[in-house]
């Protein structure tokens, strides 16, 4: 019985129908009709692709200059490095280059470039220093070694604060000079702001305040000073920003402004600690959870609420009297009055990035799946937009030019030149696109045959020679693994063109054939999906896959940062799937296959929740399974945040991180790292992260900054 995969998913299905990209009514206000073409399509300025680099984040424009982290990968003995670009931002041409072995910040700032960094030169990551770099040609104008953890950095005229372990520093900004340094009672600062004669910092212990000059410390709050609702569960009193008359800092589900000399100015209980970082814009402060709440900074009163319907994906943008919000569906701009001003509804839902979008002159700059679109803030048009072949991965807007990096290149877009005139049809483009060909090769029959010829197909230049089959051994060659209910082997088939090598899985409880069958017809469904391992063939009782001959995650012994990326492959499938309602329910190491040619697939689709009450428990079984609870998409990222566990440790992850004492853990584990799998494999699905993108944006973020 051959497979047949499904004809088009619903989310492929609406797409090539040309409905994806209308906007719809969202809301409680009235949604005004936005156009579902993408305009103009512009080509770039300038592109920058360098061998040995896996992906760019462009970080700021300044003076002419584009500053450019580029990350590489390890080449043999070679560690990861991480290197800064200066790239003239009219012609694209590099100016500088510096390497370091890690990278904590980057900031152009007072005609200086300031990093905090190991040097190439160091002998290990820890070996950081703060450096400021000459914008003209990275030379060196002076270097400070520092102690770990130091990461954030503020600024006046003349000097440089920055904290590290235990203490907040102030530098002379031409000479590098310690002008002082306190004790702030904390490994790490979390947060850092200047204004006026005062220096604000916010640690996992509380928000101190220290003269901008002398450094002396002015005062200090913590959470449990504030509210006894902070004395259960995190009181940690986050600083978030500081406006003329207020310091704005939040507990969990609480804000909280401080008057300048620390005393308490108002509170605001909200139902919960899931909201955004505030945002302050004009005497207001905005937080996004399920709704958009709009704050007075004058008393922390309700000035409104727009009901989204939707939890948050990223901070809102406030410009041009609206506020932005970004829901990883749809694009939503809300006046800042509360009425709604009009919602795009995006056309591939995949992925959000940690920097979703900037607004310059009226236009939204921001980047979905593998397309950088523009939007005039105005009515929602598109003016234009562009896509690419590989993942972006950031985006920087200055007064000329969008920088957009992306896994491989990096573009420059003159922002105010006008594009060529060809009208780019959204629906046209993508079925033009990659993924659009690899949809119609489905319809015609032959996608997953490709996927099959690219996986499997043996090199037949050592097995062929003069016209003639070698003499080969066929059919079961060797056995794989198995578990409670199936034994798995690599299996050599005769084909039309070829022999091919397959992998072939057989049920071995005869009991759970009806459940097998059912599971496998749902995944064969699945296989025109991109990221899933494609079902060949099957029949009662057993099923046939490609081989992928570099493996799984279980198995892996590439370099974390490596690991990280392919899980991150991983984490896009799996999130794909739940747009459509989809939840995988059985992630482990070792259903993230490899290809062989860097391709990363997730297997085992179906299986996992059809005999999840016959299996036994696994170790990367969320506790709402072991409780035989139901599962949604939240214990999915679980179970991926359990697989980074396990990739950044080495250990086996417990069912339950409360039987697992702090010992057990890595200890070189970074702190930013720990908090994000701690998150993902939180006992209670409610605090969790909300979606897998939301998990692997922070994930890849605190690795990088690890």
């Amino acid at each position: 019985m051959n497979s047949s995969p499904s004809s088009l998913s619903r989310r492929g299905f609406l797409t090539a129908s040309g409905t994806a990209g209308i906007a719809g009514a969202v809301g409680s206000a009235q949604t005004t009709t936005t156009t579902g073409t993408a305009g103009n399509a512009p080509e770039p300025n300038w592109t920058i692709s360098r061998s040995g680099v896996e992906a760019y984040y462009p970080v700021t424009a300044a003076d002419g200059v584009v500053y450019v982290i580029g990350s590489s990968k390890s080449n043999g003995g070679d560690p990861r490095t991480t290197s800064v670009l200066a790239i003239e931002e009219a012609t694209g041409n590099e100016l500088w280059k510096k390497t370091f072995l890690s990278l904590q910040n980057l900031v152009a700032e007072a005609g200086t470039v300031f990093v905090v960094g190991a040097p190439s030169s160091s002998e290990t990551r820890e070996d950081r220093a703060l450096i400021a770099l000459s914008p003209k040609d990275g030379a060196e104008r002076w270097r400070r070694p520092i102690e770990r953890y130091m990461s954030r950095l503020a600024f006046d005229s003349e000097t440089v604060y920055a904290t590290e372990r235990f203490n907040v520093v102030a530098y002379d900004i031409d000479s590098g000079t310690v002008r002082w340094k306190n004790d702030i009672e904390s490994e790490r600062g979390y947060s850092l702001d200047h204004r006026d004669d005062s220096v604000y910092v916010g640690t996992e212990n509380g928000v101190y305040a220290f003269s901008a000059g002398s450094g002396r410390e002015r005062w200090k709050r913590s959470g449990a000073e504030i509210t006894e609702s902070s004395q259960e569960g995190d009181a940690t009193l986050r600083l978030h920003s500081v406006t003329e008359k207020a310091i704005i800092c939040q507990i969990r589900g609480t804000i909280v402004s401080l008057n300048p000399d620390g005393s308490t100015h108002w509170t605001k209980s909200l139902d919960d600690g899931g909201y955004s970082a505030p945002e302050v814009h004009d005497g207001t402060l905005y937080l996004w959870n399920e709704n958009l709440v709009a704050l007075d900074v004058a008393d922390g009163n309700v000035r409104w609420e727009y009901e989204s319907t939707v939890r948050h994906g990223q901070r809102p943008i406030v410009a041009d009297g609206a506020v932005f919000l970004n829901t990883g569906k749809r694009i939503i701009a809300v006046n800042t009055d509360g009425s709604e001003r009009w919602t795009y509804e995006l056309p591939a839902t995949d992925n959000l990035h940690f920097y979703w979008g900037d607004i310059v002159e009226g236009v939204l700059y921001t980047i979905h799946y593998y397309r950088l679109y523009a939007f005039t803030t105005e009515d929602g048009t598109v003016k234009w937009s562009f896509e690419v072949d590989e993942e972006p991965t950031m985006l920087s807007v200055s007064e000329e030019h969008v920088i957009l990096g992306t896994r491989g290149s990096v573009y420059g877009f003159i922002r105010q030149r006008p594009f060529p005139a060809m009208l780019v049809d959204e629906t046209t483009d993508f079925l033009t696109s990659s993924a659009g060909f690899a949809l119609s090769g489905v319809l015609l029959g032959t996608g997953v045959f490709a996927a099959y010829r690219r996986m499997n197909a043996e090199t037949e230049s050592t097995e062929v020679e003069s016209g003639t089959e070698p003499e080969l051994e066929y059919g079961h060659l060797e056995r794989l693994g198995s578990d409670e209910f199936t034994e798995t082997y690599r299996v050599r088939k005769r084909g039309e063109d070829g022999p091919h090598v397959v992998t072939r899985r057989y049920l071995t409880d005869p009991n759970r054939t009806e459940e097998f069958s059912a599971a496998v017809e749902r995944w064969a469904d699945l296989s025109d999906r991109r990221g899933v391992v494609p079902i060949l063939d099957f029949d009662d009782g057993w099923v046939e896959l490609p081989h992928y001959g570099g493996g799984s995650l279980a198995d892996c012994e590439r370099p974390l940062e490596e690991q990280i990326e392919d899980l991150s492959a991983a984490n896009a499938t799996v999130h794909r799937a739940h747009l459509d309602g989809m939840v995988h329910g059985g992630l482990t190491p070792e259903s993230v296959l490899f290809d062989g040619d860097g391709k990363t697939d997730v297997s085992d689709w179906e299986l996992a929740i059809a005999l999840a009450e016959y299996r036994d428990t696994s170790a990367y079984d969320a506790p709402e399974q072991v409780a035989g609870s139901t599962v949604d998409e939240r214990t999915d990222v679980y179970r991926l945040g359990a697989i980074a566990r396990f990739l950044v440790t080495g250990n086996t992850p417990h069912v339950s991180a409360e039987e697992v004492p702090s010992a057990d853990f890595d200890s070189s584990v970074s702190r930013e790292v720990d908090a994000v799998l701690s998150k993902a494999m939180a006992d209670d699905p409610n605090d969790r992260y909300e979606s897998v993108v939301k998990f692997d944006d922070m994930l890849r973020w605190a690795t990088f900054r690890a």
